[in-house]
């Protein structure tokens, strides 16, 4: 166990904001990671508890779906807003985050906060357009997704903690994918894909695809979506797009894989998210056994 010489458990953001100003302490949700990584816990004496905050929440506004920090993987897989937002490739991701008893506990913001290339939620939330709302104690500001991971477990938060992700939800928020390749379905990926498509008269005008496990954050093949404008949805040009990803992507070899399987499966996994978003396979309902 970790040498813990204090235990916070603040009831307000403005609160909790100025515990975490402080050196040696940090931010505890579930725990799922932080207690299981040392490396999160370097330097850090005391935790500061985000339970009582009111952060448990899935809410629809203004356009928006904003979801609390408390809001564990089940209950994000769980959700029928959830479910319904590009067909269910967020939900799908918080429905193979873990065992059971993870999703149980693990938040969806603490998947983000970790900054692990290789959590099965970002590359979801990345095509989704997600925004970050950090709190600190200068105040709020909002961080879109793609600019708050910087490297392995590290984001420009710094001294904040997250009080929500918000996703746009501008028209249907197109048609979406995911696929994730582990040694089980519940095992830390190998490789993951997310993507989401919008696609008028049988043709895509707009294009999301991002990679998880294959490069020090999660890829967004920004050069794979620009060639997916104005192509038909089909097979032919997904099959090309492996090629791109399979280019693109930066993998390293650890105890799960090499990088050279890496490499291949992004191809297998960016092009097997495609063809669900563009209803050529059909969609996992993973969430069924959140």
């Amino acid at each position: 166990m970790f040498k813990i010489a204090a235990y916070h458990s603040p009831t307000t953001l403005t609160e909790a904001a100025a515990l975490l100003a402080e050196e040696g302490r940090t931010i505890i949700a579930g725990g799922t990671d932080l207690l299981v990584n040392p490396r999160y816990m370097l330097g850090v004496h005391e935790v500061v508890d985000s339970r009582k905050l009111g952060l448990n929440y899935i809410a629809v506004e203004a356009g928006w779906i904003h979801i609390g920090a408390g809001a564990t993987m089940r209950t994000v897989a769980q959700h029928p807003q959830v479910q319904a937002l590009a067909n269910g490739i967020l939900a799908r991701g918080a429905a193979v985050c873990g065992s059971p008893n993870i999703r149980n506990m693990a938040t969806l913001a603490g998947n983000v906060a970790s900054a692990l290339p290789s959590a099965d939620t970002p590359p979801a939330l990345l095509a989704l357009d997600a925004q970050v709302v950090l709190v600190g104690v200068q105040g709020e500001r909002i961080v879109a997704l793609h600019h708050f991971f910087v490297g392995p477990a590290k984001s420009v938060r710094e001294r904040e903690l997250i009080r929500e992700l918000r996703m746009p939800l501008v028209g249907d928020n197109g048609h979406g994918g995911f696929y994730k390749i582990g040694r089980t379905a519940e095992d830390i990926s190998m490789v993951n894909a997310a993507t989401t498509l919008k696609i008028q008269d049988g043709r895509i005008t707009e294009a999301r695809l991002v990679l998880g496990a294959v490069a020090p954050i999660p890829l967004r093949v920004v050069k794979a979506e620009e060639a997916l404008i104005s192509q038909p949805a089909t097979e032919e040009t997904f099959q090309r797009m492996a090629e791109i990803v399979q280019d693109e992507v930066r993998p390293i070899s650890d105890q799960r894989a090499s990088a050279e399987y890496r490499r291949r499966m992004s191809g297998v996994a960016a092009v097997r998210a495609l063809r669900q978003a563009a209803g050529l396979a059909p969609h996992g309902e993973e969430w069924r056994h959140a």
